[in-house]
């Protein structure tokens, strides 16, 4: 059985109390959106104008998922609908209901032979959570801290939690720490993107940006710091992915063959056949948020067979939060 102990590991005085606050690892924020056991929040914002052509002799309504927000580039601009979440529950909001619904669905008419931009978001107050995998060591999710209380005392921050103490104690040590992976890609093809059931409605490129951004939720007063890898969190299948900001450190490929290994100071398995050049160029340049790392163990992620095996890994140190940017472009000429 497993116990928990409460430990305090600074003292927390209880006189003169003026606030106080608790989270548990893993736990959610107080608007509902969850972290793992290192208290990794992992939010995906994607920004893409999407241009459509309509082939038909007679207007066409394209029905919207409205997971997305949506804005029409034409005429006043006043076709669209916006979201955001307030502790936990979304809320939408569309404009011009006379022109963006039909059948009490939500969507834009697009007039015969008429070529439009549409803007297609998921906002930051809107964002994509991801589900980031629990950090492990060699005595499992076990001694480590699963609670943490901030208070303020007498104007003064002061910290306290609880450590899950593991039963075994015939091991002094849980293992070294290395960046595991934490999320695996989400893989989008043009064909479930626009699953359209029209002819006349063709797509004819799109472009955009997506924006990851990782925070250490719980660390309100800036003392813990995380160690970790990170995947790319959405590869768009057919599409050019460019200008990564910060760069990547290495490939996933690289990240499981070479680094993991180096970074335990043991040697890789023989490998019986070459494996394929990474198709991600600009490899190992690291930013001042970024850093290269070491490893023990292998990572418990596995990415989707579509993915190949080789797409960009960031290693990251950092305390409270990192913001990873990059671009991705479609043509129905080809990238």
């Amino acid at each position: 059985m497993k116990r928990l102990v409460a430990t305090l590991f600074i003292l927390l005085l209880a006189s003169s109390l003026v606030s106080a606050e608790t989270y548990t690892l893993p736990g959610e924020t107080p608007d509902k959106k969850p972290y793992n056991n290192i208290g990794i929040l992992g939010e995906v914002m994607v920004d893409l104008n999407v241009t459509i052509v309509n082939t038909a002799p007679f207007p066409k309504f394209v029905i919207v998922n409205p997971r997305y927000d949506f804005h029409v580039l034409r005429l006043s601009g006043d076709e669209g609908m916006s979201t955001f979440r307030i502790n936990g529950t979304t809320y939408h909001v569309p404009s011009r209901l006379d022109r963006t619904s039909l059948n009490y669905y939500l969507g834009f008419w697009v007039m015969p032979y008429e070529t439009v931009v549409v803007n297609f978001r998921i906002p930051y107050n809107n964002s994509y959570l991801l589900q980031t995998t629990d950090y492990k060591s060699v005595c499992g999710d076990t001694g480590k801290i699963t609670n943490v209380t901030y208070q303020v005392v007498n104007g003064t921050l002061q910290y306290g939690g609880k450590i899950e103490e593991p039963e075994d104690i015939s091991i002094l040590s849980c293992g070294v720490m290395y960046p595991q992976l934490i999320n695996t890609p989400m893989m989008i093809s043009m064909r479930s993107m626009f699953p359209m059931n029209d002819g006349h409605i063709k797509v004819l490129k799109y472009e955009g940006t997506v924006t990851f951004r990782l925070t250490n939720a719980p660390n309100r007063a800036g003392v813990f710091n995380t160690f970790f890898a990170a995947s790319i969190p959405v590869i768009f299948k057919e599409a050019r992915i460019y200008n990564f900001t910060p760069n990547y450190t290495m490939t996933y490929r690289e990240y499981m063959d070479e680094f993991v290994w180096r970074y335990k100071g043991l040697e890789p398995p023989k490998k019986n056949e070459p494996q394929p050049l990474p198709g991600f160029s600009n490899m190992f340049q690291l930013s001042d948020t970024l850093l290269s790392g070491v490893s023990v163990g292998t990572p418990e992620i596995k990415p989707p067979r579509e993915a190949g095996l080789d797409f960009p890994v960031w290693i990251v140190f950092m305390g409270k939060s990192v913001e990873i940017k990059y671009n991705v472009e479609w043509t129905a000429q080809g990238r």
